[in-house]
């Protein structure tokens, strides 16, 4: 059904009424509402009838509001009743109604469409809801709950060893895999099939037998309540494993089961991503879903199944005149080595898990989790690859799947096609990947930032910032920047352009021949709404998804960068002025490209020349809508002049490159609210999700910690926007909101130490944080007022790093006496004292080979204190190596340790040294937690629990009683100790004699040392302390909020519940890393036999 609701802001014309009945015959809704119609009650019956023939209506219309302001409409098919009307309001029901769930689990195909405002200065916005299921042919997907069958090991091996094709292991491979799917679907056809419906219904039986249990105890119960656990155990897992991989959430730790995030994250991700409709060039709307399919089956048909017949590529000595690199033998017989077992062993299991996988079905977990069983085979297909040269169709198949640019997406340009790469595949590209990442760290010049190693994305934005530094002031234009964006880059690269790169530069042949395999052999398949439509064999491109199309690519770049160049050098354009030595045309971080010039409009058409040769040799092509130019000067008319010449975009900084903001000045509050709006925007999507305090702190750590790194790690961000991060972090932290400042227990300053200080481990903030250091200067040459706010800003940090610099002396030439730190003692400056360079004679800014004099220290012969506390400082005086005109600076990560390779996170941890460890972090952050409990003992170990005799202290009017007992004041060591229903909680886990509860918080620690004879029963012990704690406040809470309560055998059994499966999990991760370590899984002591030993003994 379709309702929409449009603010038409007067109805009474007859041009407006004509648009809304065509919009209306259009988009043919059932109900709607229309705002400020401003039409008088009685006019409404006629214009009714124009606009909605045979329609019926109700509205507000009263004597005290006669133009009315709300009116609804509806097709008599429909049922509606009208319960309420007022001035401001219009109450109705629509029949059937929606039911009490959610819209989107009532009806999981809705969508919503703003559409363009027509005759009004409003969006009609058009609602769509269905409860009816899409049926979609399905792809079979390799679920890891798979492996969680007891069966599972026996049956997949039964069906990987019933085919034996020796003669082609590829083949052979393949064959195998098909019958291992045709398992895993008759597995999950039979025992995982609506998961959800079977873990409720273990659930169920595990119940039903533990109360049969309760009351006529038996062994054979007792061992029937065993298998009814382990059934629910695997089921519950497989559930949230299920709900896991579905959402794509890679980020999670393992904690708890959050079946429900991911339940929600699935569905999230579902009405994100499918397509409703689609728009052709005309900009006509296709919802029919045959139609769609044939749209975008020829749209990818015609992109990526066409070649490119306009494409001239460079011969291999044409491009050999541009290309010097030439690939050294010795690097040419590491590439065209055969890969060994352990190579290709260690490329699968280095494959980042939990991703899509291609037209298999197969994904990396599959390969991971049987290795045992299928790696010899996969090993001897991938080695067969790289012996014989030849790959099977079914091996190089892909799957393109439509990842919406922007929400809303309609039109397919505004879609990023990303290859989904067969597991197998994916294993020879990235040994392909790996040996082609040794070329292109030397074959690719120092412009290009994106997918070389060693080479920083912050390199070019804070090189792309100090080029337009002053932009925005008035004065004579000097200097351009054109933004440059290349139409689907790497959909339309020339497949014999990239071969003939790659012979240029002196690549073995056999390597190259790999590499056209892997590229000019793919056929595709277009992912729709989770179908597959069409298949087709490709004819031009790189896949977004295949491990070498990065590299290749930079490579063909590399030619446009040489190309650039070389312009310069053939007077084609001018570079900028401060360019020219070195000579920096252009940076590029894959095919984002910033060209600088002189700002002149003959340099910018030598510029737009040398883009249409690349475009005619390599198929890439500029397009000039998304191309901006930028001048200098500030001078409006001459930019957009220039730039409707050329037909590209007048651009004005500040602009987003590489997802950072390009300045001409300072970085300023406004300038970081992009990085404040996506911080919100993704709080906003969380804040219906079912996310505990422990589940927000791993979502800040995990996600919004990474977005603001990003900023941080290449701008110094203004301090208003780190006080109005850090404030939506602790309002989310709390809250779950990012605007409201309730709940907050402990202060974002607190909570941001490291944990073993007792805190939460997490923090915000970069390295310029460090305010409290006055800018006297590492070297006090060299500094201009004047240099760009980047470059003053990192001024103001040469105090703070001066201790981290060493110079070690080897000409004498360029170390300075006093200001480097080139003895063992530091600067001599800093022991000496300002005083020093004149008492001794030696100028301040002298080198150290300028203060030696024949071989000797230059020092006065006087007794002065100076001169004799500088004798005693200086060292023996250094020989000097003659041929050489430099000294070496090194870096050291902290003071107590010799120079070595830079760690950011060694000098991080230098500048702030760890505050002192508390005597309980073993007891509530120990690396076994369930993350929610140990949040709530965290807060309850620091008193921060609102429990009533603290509300009572800050002045609020509350009952002294305790809840859960009804007598004694509310305070934490009566709620978690005291209390008789407490005590009973405690005591009905510790019958077994060695073992007695803690009495308070403050013994905590000398009670959980009571178990350093068995770490297992020492790990117990804190998950049972804080599982008691979390039930025990969550069971406080629920009786203010509810009349229901449970009893102490019910708060009990619950927590068995829980810790046994914690601890089944914990039992099966040991398992499992003992398998992969070759480790004898029988020497591992259970978890749940230590439970069952001390804990739980009935």
């Amino acid at each position: 059904m379709k309702y929409f609701f449009w603010n038409v802001r007067g109805l009474n014309g007859d041009t407006k009424q004509l648009a809304v009945k065509r919009w209306i015959t259009f988009n043919r809704p059932l109900f709607g509402g229309l705002l400020e119609t401003r039409v008088k009650f009685y006019n409404l019956p006629s214009m009714m009838n124009r606009c909605f023939h045979g329609w019926r209506f109700d509205s507000n219309h009263s004597e005290e509001a006669e133009n009315g302001r709300i009116v609804i409409v509806w097709n008599p098919i429909l049922s509606v009743i009208t319960y309420l009307k007022t001035d401001q309001l219009l109450l109705c029901g629509v029949y059937n109604p929606i039911s009490r769930a959610s819209i989107t689990d009532s009806f999981p195909d809705s969508n919503a469409l703003f559409d363009v405002p027509g005759c009004s200065d409003h969006s009609p916005c058009l609602v769509t809801v269905s409860n009816s299921e899409q049926r979609r042919a399905s792809c079979f997907n390799f679920f890891t709950f798979f492996t969680l069958h007891p069966d599972y090991t026996r049956l997949i091996t039964e069906a990987w060893n019933s085919i034996i094709h020796p003669s082609d292991p590829m083949f052979s491979l393949y064959q195998k895999l098909r019958s291992a799917k045709l398992c895993c679907k008759a597995l999950n056809h039979g025992s995982f099939s609506n998961i959800q419906a079977r873990s409720r219904e273990a659930f169920q039986r595990l119940e039903d037998v533990q109360r049969q249990a309760l009351s006529t105890p038996s062994q054979e119960l007792f061992e029937e309540e065993r298998l009814a656990r382990d059934s629910w155990l695997m089921f519950a897992s497989a559930e949230e494993s299920f709900f896991r991989q579905k959402s794509r959430i890679r980020w999670l730790k393992e904690g708890d089961a959050n079946t429900g995030f991911f339940h929600k994250s699935v569905k999230s991700n579902l009405s994100t991503n499918v397509i409703h409709f689609l728009s052709d060039p005309l900009r006509n709307r296709i919802s029919e879903t045959n139609a769609m399919k044939a749209t975008v089956l020829n749209y990818y048909k015609n992109l990526l199944g066409s070649s490119n017949d306009e494409v001239s590529p460079l011969s291999v000595n044409e491009l050999q005149s541009k290309l010097l690199y030439r690939c050294p033998s010795s690097l040419a017989e590491i590439i065209v080595k055969i890969p060994t077992d352990e190579e290709i062993r260690d490329t699968i299991f280095s494959l980042p898990k939990n991703k899509a996988p291609g037209p298999d079905g197969f994904t990396v977990e599959f390969f991971t989790m049987s290795w045992d069983l299928v790696g010899q085979d996969l090993t001897e297909a991938v080695k067969s690859f790289f012996i014989n040269g030849s790959l099977r169709r079914q091996v190089n198949s892909t799957v393109i799947s439509l990842i919406p640019k922007t929400p809303g997406a309609s039109v397919l340009t505004d879609f990023r096609p990303i290859s989904l790469c067969n597991t197998v595949y994916k294993v020879i590209s990235k040994n392909l990947a790996a040996r082609l990442k040794l070329v292109t760290v030397s074959a690719v010049q120092r412009n290009q930032v994106g997918f070389v190693n060693g080479r920083l994305l912050c390199e070019n934005v804070l090189l792309a910032s100090e080029l337009v530094n002053d932009f925005h002031k008035p004065g004579q234009i000097s200097r351009g920047c054109q933004q440059i964006d290349i139409t689907k880059a790497y959909d339309n690269g020339n497949w014999v352009f990239v071969p003939n790169i790659l012979e240029a530069l002196h690549l073995p042949q056999t390597f190259i021949n790999w590499i056209k395999l892997c590229i000019t052999s793919p056929h595709y398949s277009v992912a729709f709404n989770g179908e597959l439509v069409g298949f087709f064999a490709g004819k031009k491109g790189l896949r977004q998804g295949d491990p070498i199309s990065s590299s290749l690519f930079v490579l063909a770049m590399d030619v446009l960068s040489k190309s650039l160049d070389e312009g310069t050098l053939l007077n084609r354009f001018r570079p900028h002025p401060l360019c020219s030595n070195p000579l920096i045309t252009h940076l590029s971080f894959a095919d984002d490209l910033l060209v600088f010039f002189d700002g002149r409009a003959e340099s910018l058409q030598g510029i737009f020349d040398i883009l249409k040769d690349f475009q005619k040799i390599s198929g890439l092509a500029l397009s000039l809508t998304k191309t901006s130019l930028f001048l200098d000067g500030d001078n409006y008319q001459v930019t957009h002049d220039m730039a409707a010449r050329f037909g590209i975009r007048h651009g004005s900084l500040p602009v987003r490159y590489l997802g950072l903001p390009l300045l001409p000045k300072k970085l300023s509050l406004q300038d970081c609210q992009p990085l404040l709006d996506r911080v919100r925007s993704r709080i906003g999507s969380w804040t219906v999700r079912p996310l505990s305090f422990a589940g927000r702190l791993q979502l800040i750590k995990s996600v919004l910690n990474g977005i603001i790194n990003f900023w941080a790690s290449i701008f110094p961000l203004p301090k208003r926007c780190m006080e109005v991060v850090e404030r939506m972090l602790n309002a989310f932290l709390w809250s779950g909101s990012p605007d409201s400042t309730k709940g907050v227990k402990v202060s974002w300053e607190t909570a941001c130490t490291p944990k073993k200080a007792g805190r939460t481990g997490f923090s915000v903030g970069s390295l310029d944080q460090s305010k409290n250091h006055p800018a006297k200067g590492l070297l006090t040459f060299g500094f201009r007022a004047s240099g760009s706010w980047i470059w003053r800003r990192l001024m103001k940090l040469r105090d703070l790093a001066r201790p981290f610099l060493v110079c070690q002396v080897v000409s004498g030439r360029s170390a300075l006496f006093w200001l480097d730190n080139w003895t063992a003692l530091g600067p001599l400056i800093d022991i000496i004292g300002a005083n020093g360079p004149r008492i001794s004679g030696i100028p301040r800014m002298a080198t150290v080979s300028q203060a030696l004099v024949d071989g000797s220290w230059s020092l006065p012969r006087g007794r002065h204190p100076i001169t004799v506390l500088l004798r005693n400082c200086l060292p023996p005086p250094p020989v000097f190596n003659t041929q050489s005109s430099v000294d070496i600076y090194l870096w050291k990560n902290d003071q107590n340790s010799p120079p070595g390779k830079f760690s950011m996170a060694k000098t991080w941890k230098s500048i702030h040294p760890s505050p002192r460890r508390v005597p309980w972090y073993d007891a509530v952050w120990f690396k076994e937690h369930v993350p929610k409990h140990a949040f709530i003992s965290w807060l309850a170990v620091l008193n921060r629990l609102v429990t009533r005799d603290r509300m009572r202290s800050w002045g609020l009017v509350v009952p002294e009683e305790y809840l859960l007992c009804g007598s004694s004041v509310e305070s934490r060591n009566h709620l978690f100790f005291s209390c008789s229903y407490s005590q009973t909680v405690w005591n009905s886990f510790f019958t077994h004699g060695t073992l007695s509860p803690p009495t308070d918080f403050d013994g905590i620690i000398s009670w959980i040392s009571t178990c350093l004879n068995s770490s297992n029963l020492r790990t117990i012990c804190k998950l049972l302390f804080q599982a008691v704690v979390y039930y025990l406040w969550a069971e406080r809470n629920a009786r203010i909020h509810s009349p229901s309560l449970k009893t102490f055998h019910t708060l009990v059994k619950e927590i068995k519940l829980t810790l046994r499966a914690k601890l089944s999990g914990l039992d099966r991760a040991a398992l499992q890393t003992a398998n992969s370590q070759s480790r004898q899984s029988s020497s591992l002591e259970s978890l749940l036999h230590t439970w069952f030993e001390f804990i739980q003994l009935t």
